[in-house]
């Protein structure tokens, strides 16, 4: 109605004025951004097929949305006198990516180029990283390294070490073996207060943001959370929200800082949208606190995660959290509560796994402990959650007989709360990793209570979990249920994507892993008949990501009213040879119709300025991404 009025309002000055020529109501507001002379791939197919949709030539932003998309004639001219008009000479344009099982809360920690970004010096946190060495080699040198920060600790002042797995993790076999081999069974409580007596301590173990603390530790952990289990305690290994919550009390500012950095980090390679638990409190009031400011960088779908105790998980709770789902900024939103999935299979595993590994498997591993089946709290909980009228979403889970049991309490928690199919289909439950699920019986299922996947790629492509890990424990046949894209998308259930790992860097990589599903340290191919291209890979890291995030009407393609997320690439995604994807660079990625990361030669072109990562200074030695 409101362009029916414009139009004729339009119509009427022209006639009073004595105009001749017909003024398109748009030229009243000009864009302030054009891409042109492009390949504007949109993404606007909706189908489960390897059409993309149209590609267009140009595409015209306004007020950090998509104005329209087209040629080069018509676009440019929507120009205006102050619209930015970026000549792509050919280059590919997609939608930007969201992922839907990503930790920036902890890949903040873990990697040291945002956290040396935002703390350059040992005033605040005293930080070291340690060199890319085999996991003995870097044990060696623990000690040293905390002798020389408590010589230069003040009283009270943190010391964290951080190990590196490798760039390509090829020391996390070693960091896997059983107890968390050399690096693991060596760090205790006692051991770290030996060495600082008056320092709390935060030890990584390379992976996730918990800590292995001191006695220290657990004073400064107490004096936020009152929940320290008995184990906790004699331990001192410390959950995942000890980090943002107990090193940085009070300082959500400098957190915000912190976790503003990292996911310009993640945009530098294309990825401005994450589906994820906050895991500490203090995370989700930094993202407030930065959405509040208007400085988000990326747009994030939070769930609601407690431990797995009652305590947060009482229908009451959960029934006032239902309300809010949905509810949010463009940049902030609540998508749903952390289910509990229990790692187990509906097949034995192999004598020979069993024999080598009895009840102690090497690091993460799955087992055949059910945690979610019926009388356990991960079975309580997720009927809770499914009766409340709240979303399944973000959760972990290792294999099928888990995914029996979560579907199980959807069911038996929606026929409590009165749901009709089409309303628990509305709900949009999800699993992620699909790191042993499902198996083919369960897909026609997962369909019909219109749930989706999250699949997670790294674990075709790691030895020390996933696919190789189901090959030894179950047999090489059941390799086909670790990340089962295609019969996921035949069956026109959608699946997103995630790399769930500090390695943003690899994202295109892992695209190609999805497609081969080849195993490079094995020399294997696990689950061949499970390959899809690459249009079927972007389709998960776009349109249904989007989904995912309950944002498809919003994000995941470049169509006129969506919001101005994208990529500008320096080789074409569509068409370069499946050997060359990893070798694609981001050239430049935009949020909301403003560039978070410009690298410095297209910003030459241009005539901008860089923006983002590329300007923070060299990368931390040993951290350098890997070229291929």
């Amino acid at each position: 109605m409101k362009k029916v009025v414009l139009a004729g309002l339009v119509v009427t000055l022209c006639s009073v004025w004595g105009w001749t020529q017909t003024v398109n109501p748009k030229l009243l507001s000009y864009p302030q951004m054009i891409v042109y002379n492009g390949k504007i791939v949109t993404m606007n197919d909706t189908s489960f097929t390897s059409n993309v949709g149209t590609i267009a030539q140009a595409m015209a932003v306004r007020d950090g949305k998509v104005l329209e998309v087209g040629n080069n004639a018509d676009i440019r001219a929507l120009a205006g006198p102050q619209t930015k008009q970026i000549d792509l000479k050919g280059r590919t344009v997609l939608p930007s990516f969201y992922m839907t099982h990503e930790h920036p809360v902890d890949w903040m920690w873990t990697e040291p180029r945002a956290f040396q970004h935002v703390f350059p010096n040992d005033n605040v946190i005293l930080s070291r990283w340690l060199p890319n060495l085999p996991a003995k080699d870097q044990f060696a040198m623990f000690e040293p390294t905390m002798k020389e920060l408590v010589s230069k600790a003040k009283p009270g002042q943190w010391i964290r070490v951080i190990p590196n797995w490798g760039m390509d993790e090829e020391h996390a076999e070693e960091f896997n073996a059983p107890g968390g081999g050399i690096w693991g069974t060596s760090i205790t409580k006692e051991y770290l207060d030996t060495l600082a007596p008056n320092n709390p301590t935060c030890i990584s173990n390379g992976f996730t943001s918990a800590c292995w603390g001191n006695a220290k530790t657990l004073e400064e952990y107490r004096s936020v959370h009152s929940d320290l289990d008995d184990q906790s305690m004699r331990s001192g290994r410390l959950g995942r929200k000890t980090p943002s919550d107990v090193v940085l009390k009070g300082e959500v500012p400098l957190l915000a800082e912190l976790l503003k950095a990292e996911m310009e980090l993640w945009a530098r390679y294309g990825v401005t949208g994450y589906g994820s638990a906050p895991y500490a409190y203090t995370n989700l009031q930094a993202m407030n606190l930065l959405d509040q400011k208007g400085e988000m960088p990326a747009r994030v779908g939070w769930t609601w995660h407690q431990p797995i105790a009652p305590k947060g998980w009482d229908l009451d709770t959960l029934r006032h959290l239902s309300g809010e789902l949905g509810q949010g900024s463009d940049y902030l939103w609540f998508i749903g509560a952390f289910g509990a999935a229990g790692t187990c299979f509906s097949v034995p595993n192999r004598a020979e796994w069993d024999q080598k590994w009895g009840d102690n498997p090497p690091g993460y591993s799955v087992t055949q402990q059910c945690s979610n089946g019926p009388g356990t709290p991960g079975w309580d909980r997720n009927v809770a959650i499914a009766q409340s009228g709240l979303r399944i979403a973000t959760m972990h889970s290792d294999g099928d007989k888990g995914i029996d049991y979560m579907m199980d309490a959807i069911e038996e928690g929606s026929k409590r709360a009165g749901m009709t199919m089409d309303e628990i289909r509305a709900k949009r439950h999800a699993f992620d990793h699909s790191a042993g699920a499902p198996r083919p019986q369960q897909i026609p299922r997962i369909k019909n209570l219109g749930m989706m996947v999250s699949q997670l790629n790294t674990i075709l492509w790691e030895t020390h979990r996933g696919a190789t890990r189901i090959a030894d424990q179950l047999g090489l046949e059941y390799t086909n249920w670790v990340v089962p894209r295609k019969s996921l998308t035949d069956a026109g259930v959608m699946t997103s994507f995630e790399i769930d790992r500090p390695l943003p860097f690899k994202v295109f990589f892992f695209v190609t892993k999805g497609m081969n599903r080849y195993n490079d340290r094995k020399q294997q191919v696990f689950g061949p008949g499970e390959r899809t291209d690459r249009f079927i890979q972007l389709k998960a890291l776009t349109r249904w990501g989007a989904y995912y995030l309950m944002r498809e009407n919003a994000l995941g393609s470049l169509e006129p009213g969506k919001l101005a997320d994208f990529l500008v690439l320096d080789r074409d995604f569509l068409t370069v040879p499946e050997a060359d994807i990893p070798k694609i660079q981001v050239l430049m990625t935009v949020v909301g119709g403003k560039p978070v990361h410009l690298g410095a030669d297209l910003a030459r072109e241009a005539g901008m300025q860089p923006v983002g990562p590329d300007t923070w200074g060299p990368i931390p030695q040993g951290w350098e991404p890997k070229p291929y």
